[in-house]
């Protein structure tokens, strides 16, 4: 037996086919293709040609794996939270799809803070308002351009687009929708208050059918998905989650006291609890109906390494070439070499929004004729671990247990930056033996809709192998407080300039 799931992603669109034990038996990946920005803020893909990519990506593994289908008992799909699809009421295109780093809508999200909107938001959502969230881009839809709002039929999230294209089924889910600020988290279901606030009241009915837990069976592949994919006709699909929520189940985080961190495109932090988190970015339906799925989180993560390997990282590249080893490797060694009780450089890591302000950007700080190229490297992940523990700290202020944290996204790999983040956060780091924990996630919800597993937790036994802990050491924790307490000082010094910026004070 075998299930499929899929992690539809900024950069990628990956399918990975897993057995019951979770070993990836084949998978194959296609680019996620970013339009031009037509304008300051927009971050926009091509929606059918996503949908057509996926059909690809689901063929090319299934041929690759040289399988019988109908050996594939489920699907699972994940994506990420926020942005917007819209498609007309036949399911048609009507406009480029809009990621979650898509801002186009700062100044409407400015004017509901003015306004005291997104303070009434925040008292039904339990989570707060961004710019690349539905609500404010479906508001610029109907200021900007009527003639595509008066045609919208339905609004999804990507990944609940690529579920309809599997099974013609308009729907979602509790855990997306609620994280992306579009339910009452009281009553968990849809609110006709939050769409006249957002100033969207037409479009309440048109929100998709909610299925209220992942592993709700959503529908069937459809012939006409079959023939394009290769997946057999009526092989059942899953109504899925965000995938910060899929990394959770794939890292089999569930226990009390364990922590999740993504440290991918954004610092995405979560953990599980009967509180509602006061300064949390999201508060979403969890597995069980008893406790909330919080989390904090900002586009100031992997991206940053990204950004510095791409524009920073020549020299380290040549070595790698040289030696014959791989760049990260290259800037791994050159980040252990470096003497923290020394090292002066700070770096802010917003590279991407959304961020700790509208108007954050990236910075290095105390640098001189002295820094050099690895002190550089060494202050991104260091920056990097800085961001995830203030919003983890947002988590552990809230009086929520933290006893370990699982991490996951590309740098999880790395033994250096998870020994980093264990001494910044003073916990022990946990690793799935995974690496596409986001897809096992997917897959593993749609094992327990399709009784593949008889629960999570036999999900979690059979499918998920977490490596040995790197633990901290205590003798850091002085160095690293300390500097944290710089860098959490500078960003403070910077919301001033900031706010001028906003302002256009300056």
């Amino acid at each position: 037996m075998y299930l499929i799931g899929i992690d539809a992603g900024n950069t990628s669109i990956k399918t990975n086919l897993f057995d019951t034990k979770g070993k990836v038996i084949a998978s194959y990946a296609t680019s996620s293709m970013r339009l031009r920005p037509r304008g300051k803020g927009f971050e926009e893909f091509d929606v059918d040609a996503l949908g057509d990519s996926t059909y690809e990506s689901i063929r090319e593994t299934i041929k690759q794996a040289n399988i019988n289908p109908a050996e594939i008992k489920g699907v699972g799909i994940t994506s990420f939270g926020n942005g917007l699809v819209v498609l007309d009421k036949d399911g048609s295109t009507i406009a480029p799809g809009a990621f979650s780093q898509d801002y186009r809508a700062t100044d409407i999200v400015e004017q509901m803070i003015a306004e005291g909107k997104a303070a009434q938001v925040n008292k039904i959502t339990k989570a707060s308002l961004f710019a690349g969230q539905p609500g404010p881009l479906l508001r610029w839809f109907k200021d900007n351009e009527p003639h595509v709002y008066s045609k919208i039929g339905t609004i999804l999230m990507f990944k609940d687009y690529l579920v309809y294209k599997l099974t013609n089924q308009f729907a979602a889910d509790a855990n997306n929708f609620g994280g992306s600020n579009l339910l009452n988290m009281e009553t968990l279901d849809y609110s006709k208050e939050l769409m006249d606030i957002f100033g969207v009241p037409e479009m309440y009915e048109v929100l998709p059918r909610l299925a209220k837990k992942p592993e709700e069976i959503i529908g069937e592949v459809t012939d006409e998905a079959a023939a394009k994919t290769g997946l057999l006709a009526g092989t059942p699909v899953a109504a899925g989650m965000m995938d910060v929520f899929a990394s959770l189940v794939g890292a089999g985080a569930t226990d009390e006291g364990t922590f999740t961190a993504v440290a991918g495109t954004w610092s995405i932090n979560l953990a599980h609890t009967d509180k509602m988190v006061e300064g949390a970015s999201a508060i979403m339906p969890y597995l069980n109906s008893e406790e909330y799925l919080v989390g904090s989180w900002s586009g100031a993560s992997g991206a940053n390494y990204e950004w510095f390997t791409r524009i920073l990282g020549g020299n380290a590249k040549l070595e790698a070439q040289e030696r014959g080893i791989s760049y990260y490797e290259v800037l791994d060694e050159l980040i252990d070499l470096v003497p923290i009780e020394r090292t002066k450089v700070i770096y802010h890591p917003f590279v991407a929004q959304p961020s700790l302000h509208t108007e954050a950007k990236a910075n290095f700080f105390n640098v001189d004729q002295n820094t050099t190229y690895a002190e550089f490297a060494y202050a991104v992940a260091e920056g990097v671990s800085f961001v995830h523990k203030y919003h983890i700290d947002i988590l552990r202020n809230a009086g929520i247990k933290a006893d370990k944290l699982r991490l996951t996204g590309g740098i999880a790999r790395s033994k250096v930056w998870a020994r980093i983040f264990a001494n910044v956060l003073e916990l022990p780091i946990e690793v799935v033996d995974c690496e596409e924990v986001g897809a096992l996630g997917a897959a593993i919800v749609a094992g327990v809709a399709t009784g593949v597993y008889e629960s999570y937790e036999d999900a979690f036994a059979n499918a998920v192998n977490v490596l040995p802990a790197v633990n901290p050491d205590a003798s850091t924790y002085p160095l690293y407080e300390a500097r944290y307490k710089e860098w959490y000082t500078l960003t403070e010094i910077m919301k001033l300039y900031w706010d001028k910026k906003r302002d256009n004070e300056i």
